[in-house]
């Protein structure tokens, strides 16, 4: 079936604003991404970046005791040890 009335250049017309209206909305959208990405991506450098507190503490070198000082960055604790699974024996079907 095709439409009864064909007029381009009246459809055309008619339907300008609604589209000037979509492109600027995709425009805004844009730039609020464009906003939001630069946002995020660019941090300022805070107080705790800058120097961390265990460093002050550990400028002494080795403590007197003989351990060793950790590095910050990584873990005082020592790791979780993970055991294996062994799965139980299946209990036998009633009647077998």
């Amino acid at each position: 079936m095709t439409a009864p009335d064909t007029n381009l250049k009246k459809q055309a017309k008619q339907h300008r604003g609604p589209l000037v209206g979509i492109i600027l909305a995709l425009l805004v959208a844009g730039g609020l991404l464009f906003w939001m990405l630069t946002r995020t991506m660019v941090t300022e450098p805070t107080a705790e970046d800058a120097e961390p507190a265990s460093v002050s503490e550990s400028t002494d070198g080795i403590p007197a005791d003989g351990t060793t000082v950790g590095s910050p960055n990584q873990p005082t604790e020592t790791p979780q040890v993970i055991e294996e699974f062994t799965a139980p024996e299946p209990e036998p079907l009633p009647g077998d």
